[in-house]
């Protein structure tokens, strides 16, 4: 997955890539692998490198323990959290930080250190956040941005206990970034609002911090913009909380011990859709900070795409509901005409970026590469597909190892239920 940065640096983001549609056959609803036509009958297994990585779909994962729910429920929240480019088109270059919120520490990255001890002090249980801006050619230029989250709590008093006291601490404390202004915004007497401008290289900017409390949880909106375009960051942050009110009120969470009678409430599958177990599993346990080991639907992917309208828009229309992010990524769309526009659609959008055609795993023809030198090294990736199915790897400066992740992921889509719901 190609990487993108921002303040701080680089948050793992979703790859397009090319794919090759197969097709399937039914056989009494048993689980069937797609045939993949012309090109699956040119597939050499026996010459295919697949190094160390597993070549049969992982056992399923079943229910979230005690040591995954957090992270579990914060990639879930992801689908219910609103993406940037939904408050305003513009809004298209991911940046850090887009993550799950995995305590209430982390708000330290999205706010400041005394809004995670806040957050942490109130019980906060998890969150998601995502960022972005508008795209400029140079990081001097002028530009918009937004920092949107959701975190929850264990009711609507920590949340709003705790919108309170960050408020409190943005617009009386000086922690170097100077003090917020506090300000009413008539259309939203339920924000906690302050604002602060600052000069930067590219000129004079107005930032706003919002905080909405919102049931159990607490709604943080970020958005800056140059002193000129003021009026934006007031609209942006009214946008954002039109949008995410109603979306997080659709979010099924998992109770919690209190509001489920005293009584610790089924906890939800880490697999949803049964597709992270055709991922390839990451072989570090904290590569992407709780954001990987994962199943999203379309919006999740597009936080973490760089290009997030076309990301939800292809997988949206091409009901890819259920994705795996894991080592390698894998998406599962309604049939096989589906995952052929996803590869026409994110191919196109890759070589309009500059990506050149590679050559293929030996053995599998049926995989598709593409590569780019960047400032970061060499970006290779490589697509392969299966009836539904399309499986994804990248890698910086190890084209070999593209190679053989890719072929192993061909032999696990092999086996894959082209049948799933």
């Amino acid at each position: 997955m190609r990487t993108t940065t921002w303040m701080p640096r680089a948050a793992a983001v979703l790859c397009a890539g090319v794919l090759l549609a197969g097709c399937s056959n039914d056989t009494d609803g048993e689980p069937v692998a797609g045939s993949g036509g012309d090109s699956a009958a040119a597939v050499d297994p026996a010459a295919l490198d697949t190094g160390s990585y597993p070549t049969s779909p992982a056992a399923e994962y079943g229910r979230a323990t005690d040591e995954t729910i957090v992270e579990v429920e914060g990639q879930r929240l992801a689908e219910f959290t609103v993406v940037p480019f939904e408050i305003d088109p513009e809004l298209t270059s991911g940046k850090m930080p887009t993550m799950v919120l995995r305590s209430g520490k982390n708000v330290g990255v999205v706010i400041n250190n005394a809004a995670g001890d806040i957050a942490s002090n109130h019980k906060m249980l998890y969150g998601y956040a995502t960022t972005a801006e508008t795209p400029v050619p140079m990081v001097t230029d002028p530009s918009r941005s937004i920092v949107h989250s959701v975190m929850r709590f264990n009711n609507p008093e920590d949340a709003a206990a705790a919108a309170r006291e960050i408020h409190t601490n943005l617009t009386t404390v000086d922690d170097g970034a100077g003090i917020d202004t506090p300000q009413n915004i008539d259309v939203l007497p339920n924000t906690l609002v302050s604002t602060s401008e600052h000069q930067f290289k590219a000129g004079p900017e107005v930032s706003v911090n919002a905080l909405t409390p919102h049931g159990d949880y607490l709604i943080y909106t970020y958005a800056k913009a140059p002193v000129a375009q003021k009026d934006w960051t007031a609209k942006t942050v009214a946008k954002a909380l039109n949008l995410q009110g109603p979306l997080i009120d659709r979010f099924p969470a998992q109770p919690t011990t209190e509001q489920n009678g005293g009584k610790r409430a089924e906890r939800p599958m880490m697999d949803q859709g049964k597709v992270l177990i055709y991922a390839i599993p990451e072989e570090d346990a904290n590569a992407q900070v709780g954001n990987d080991m994962a199943a999203y639907g379309p919006r999740g992917m597009a936080h973490r795409s760089t290009n997030p309208p076309l990301t939800y828009r292809v997988l949206s229309e091409t009901g890819s509901e259920h994705n795996a992010v894991y080592k390698t990524t894998v998406y599962r769309a309604t049939d096989d005409d589906g995952a052929q526009r996803i590869v026409d659609e994110f191919l196109n959008d890759l070589t309009s970026q500059g990506y050149a055609e590679a050559p293929s795993p030996q053995g599998l023809p049926a995989a598709k590469c593409v590569t780019k030198d960047t400032s970061n090294g060499t970006s290779d990736y490589c697509m392969v597909a299966n009836g539904r199915y399309a499986g994804e790897a990248q890698a910086l400066d190890n084209k070999k190892d593209v190679d053989q992740q890719i072929s192993a992921q061909y032999l696990i889509l092999e086996q894959a239920d082209q049948n799933a719901e």
